[in-house]
């Protein structure tokens, strides 16, 4: 008798759920439809409650309310367009503006003539056959990743290298032990000679010698976090100049 009571109480559980799915359309504009399915099958494991239609950038839903809540506020954060963060560098004495997405990378450029301790170095990194290759110079590999809006703050991810070679594509010899993270705001300029000298590596890394017989001189590098966009406005990230 109570297994039987149990079983209709079940029946009754499981039509009350019924009774509260409902079936939704859902629009997204900007994201990529597969990335769309892939993050609704995790929110719904059920392949027939969800339809997609890629051409119409649509896609039907059978779920509950609190669901659909989730499937909506998942679609608006996904075609949101992607922030463009713009930065401006100082370069000893060369001002350079340009942005880029949200989670990209770019160069930012140290010196043409880097300091012969730190190309030696690098130089122990190349395969045997490539050692003769000259330097091109150093550079620090940066990420950009937003952390938080108003205020904005972003990390920066940095990886000291060094090129060497006659064209491009370049051999490049990057020091990924090395990374660091550094919070820039929108607040000040950034000293990056300032923020990375904590290791002995980047002291010296961040110097440029021009003559071999000169002592190396400490490059000044500035970097600051101007303001955010949306959509596709981006200026290209600088390119290396002469010291």
């Amino acid at each position: 008798m109570k297994v039987i009571l149990l079983i209709i109480v079940g029946l009754v559980w499981t039509r009350g759920l019924a009774k509260e799915l409902e079936t939704r359309l859902h629009a997204y504009d900007h994201a990529p439809p597969a990335l769309v399915e892939r993050q609704l099958r995790a929110l719904i494991p059920e392949g027939p409650r969800v339809s997609m239609n890629p051409q119409a950038r649509q896609v039907i839903v059978i779920a509950d309310a609190a669901t659909h809540d989730k499937v909506a506020s998942m679609l608006r954060e996904l075609g949101r367009p992607r922030a463009n963060l713009h930065f401006k560098v100082r370069h000893n004495q060369e001002v350079r503006h340009f942005s880029l997405m949200d989670g990209l990378s770019f160069s930012l450029p140290v010196s043409r003539t880097p300091p012969t301790s730190v190309v030696q170095q690098a130089i122990t990194r190349l395969d045997p056959e490539r050692q003769q290759l000259p330097v091109v110079g150093s550079a620090l590999q940066v990420q950009a990743i937003l952390l938080r809006e108003g205020p904005d703050v972003a990390r920066l991810r940095v990886v000291p290298a060094v090129l060497f070679g006659v064209a491009p594509p370049f051999e490049v010899v990057d020091y990924q032990e090395l990374a660091m993270d550094i919070l820039i705001t929108s607040e000040a300029y950034l000293e990056l000679q300032e923020h990375l000298s904590t290791h002995d590596f980047y002291r010296e890394f961040l110097k440029t010698q021009p003559e071999a017989n000169r002592t190396a001189r400490p490059v000044s590098l500035l970097i600051s976090f101007e303001r955010l966009s949306f959509g596709t406005e981006a200026d290209p990230p600088p390119q290396s100049e002469d010291d």
